[in-house]
């Protein structure tokens, strides 16, 4: 029986705690189930808003989901396109419309066992936090009518760090983990570089990208895991690679 973590989150593994999953299958669709049209106005007005703050914003076109369901450890869910701006606007109310935001997380880990994790820069939306190289669900993600999340995984992190993740050995399987409206993805890869190599090498890339996206690249272990101020999506990486706190 498909349970909906909007109508049943008591049915779902606890908050912020990662859990395996067999499969992944988000279909996206024309239609505007919730009627998020109705919020174009004020939509609006928070971009400008948004906008005038961060010139560097830009109003691209990603997926939201409209419904999430758990069922035998799949999880399945419908999403529409929305512009970013709709993102923007959906995480500043207190009382959200009922839709997710949704994204995957490859989790790099180098030879010596380090998570290569990324510090976003001023001119983003997310300025100062520490995550793995990421990004939301994109209209490019959309491969005959369904999200091909390892094709969003590869193109977020050559876009940020310019590593390949076909260059890594990827762990066959799945996590999910969710916090308040927002559904996380985890998928594992092992690098055959050492950390040292790694950070090099995004180093280059920090140099030579236009965009200045990150404003650093981090080495993170289990001595050094509390010194960085993390995104929601980190701490559910960080249990499954060093262990729970408390």
């Amino acid at each position: 029986m498909p349970v909906s973590l909007l109508a049943a989150p008591q049915d779902w593994p606890p908050e912020n705690e990662a859990f395996p999953i067999r499969e992944i299958d988000i279909r996206v669709r024309d239609e505007d189930p919730l009627g998020l049209e109705r919020y174009e106005a004020a939509v609006s007005a928070n971009w400008e808003r948004e906008k005038a703050a961060n010139p560097h914003l830009f109003n691209g076109r990603l997926v939201t989901l409209n419904q999430v369901h758990l069922c035998d450890g799949a999880v399945r869910a419908t999403g529409q396109i929305v512009p970013y701006a709709y993102h923007l606007w959906w995480r500043r109310q207190a009382e959200k419309p009922p839709t997710f935001h949704s994204f995957g997380m490859p989790v790099i880990q180098s030879a010596d066992d380090a998570i290569i994790a990324i510090r976003m820069s001023r001119t983003t939306a997310n300025a100062g936090k520490v995550y793995c190289a990421s990004g939301s669900l994109e209209e490019d993600d959309i491969v005959d009518g369904r999200i091909d999340l390892d094709a969003n995984m590869e193109r977020e992190v050559a876009e940020e760090t310019g590593l390949k993740l076909a260059d890594m050995e990827a762990a066959p399987g799945y996590f999910c983990a969710w916090w308040g409206q927002i559904v996380m993805f985890y998928r594992f890869f092992r690098s055959p570089l050492g950390a040292d190599a790694l950070l090099a090498s995004v180093h280059d890339h920090m140099r030579r990208d236009t965009e200045k996206e990150i404003d650093a690249v981090l080495a993170i272990t289990g001595d050094n895991r509390d010194d960085f101020d993390y995104a929601h999506s980190m701490p559910p990486a960080l249990d499954l690679v060093f262990g729970r706190r408390g």
